[in-house]
């Protein structure tokens, strides 16, 4: 083996994770002096450096290993598994691959600390029950390259409303996809419906197939929303019409500031210490749901359906109070 190859296979070793020696093992095996090995390692360290790689060559003695510098600094990757675990949203065995994948950016200094940091908090998670033991990460994957591409697709989408059998049923449908976000502990799909004429919001574990197809869907210029659209707009739960709306809030406002993004206060009623939040979109489906888990710090002003709506929630819980 000629010295330039033998560096490269020294060079492939140490980036696997192996440990290289110049002793009387590393002689043998490449069947060279110490010095020759030597030379080697030296070549290595000055490829690393000129390169400007994430890799450091560390040595104690006559043996030789890497290291790597962090791809992004350990508090940054700490913030992002701690999002990711606190979603609920992957199953056990697609946040082990994140972690895994993530821990590979921080440096092999700072690797061990944060591995117990993670550790303690994986212990006690628990996924969505919703999505069972189903992957979400392939579908993420799909939906993400139709997106791109705005590719027609046919679907069976299981519903969130029991038939009069108690049954949620996958009903059948074709659509564009044109947007993911996520909130409140799931993937959503903006989608554009060529029979409704109009962008629908549908929740990405639901859906029990998708394929994409070869019909040609013109999506009109004035239903394509895209995920900067999407960050003008409040849909808290899911899906739904949006609609101006406007509350009286008893509670401490930026709780409802931060749950309605976009929303402004108009008004401080100092009588009473409430404000008055106005906003432009508030999707009705999820809205009645988060008007009602405030109970009696808020007051729905508009729009009027949505006022009706949350008389009626309440008449029917009183009467299992009766």
């Amino acid at each position: 083996m000629k010295g330039r190859e033998r560096a490269t296979d020294v060079l492939v070793k140490l980036m696997a994770g192996e440990k290289i020696t110049t002793d009387v093992d590393g002689k043998a095996y490449y069947q060279v002096s110490e010095r020759s090995l030597e030379r080697d390692t030296k070549l290595i360290r000055e490829t690393l450096a000129a390169n400007e790689a994430d890799y450091q060559l560390r040595q104690k003695g006559k043996t030789y290993w890497l290291t790597r510098d962090g791809t992004l600094a350990s508090e940054e990757i700490l913030a992002l598994l701690k999002i990711v675990i606190g979603t609920r949203a992957l199953t056990r065995d697609e946040l082990v691959r994140v972690k895994d994948h993530l821990l590979g950016l921080v440096s092999d200094t700072e690797r061990p600390a944060m591995q117990k940091l993670i550790s303690t908090t994986l212990v006690q998670y628990s996924p969505l029950f919703s999505n069972g033991d189903h992957e979400i990460l392939p579908r993420l994957k799909d939906f993400a390259g139709w997106v791109a591409k705005k590719t027609p697709i046919k679907f069976h989408y299981r519903s969130s409303v029991p038939d009069a059998k108690g049954r949620t049923l996958a009903k059948p449908g074709s659509g564009v996809p044109l947007s993911i976000y996520f909130a409140d502990f799931y993937f959503y799909v903006v989608m554009y419906i060529p029979e409704q004429n109009d962008s629908l919001i549908y929740r990405l574990d639901r859906f029990q197939d998708a394929r994409a197809t070869r019909t040609v869907i013109k999506v009109p210029r004035d239903k394509k929303i895209d995920e900067g659209a999407l960050r003008n707009r409040t849909y808290l739960l899911s899906g739904g019409s949006d609609t101006p709306y406007e509350f009286r809030y008893w509670g401490y406002p930026q709780t409802a500031l931060d749950k309605l993004p976009n929303s402004r206060i108009t008004d401080w009623n100092r009588a009473d210490g409430s404000v008055t939040i106005k906003g432009d979109h508030l999707a009705s489906q999820g809205a009645l749901l988060w008007v009602l888990s405030q109970g009696a710090q808020i007051q729905v002003m508009a729009p009027q359906s949505l006022v009706t709506a949350v008389k009626d929630e309440l008449a029917r819980t009183l009467k299992h109070y009766g």
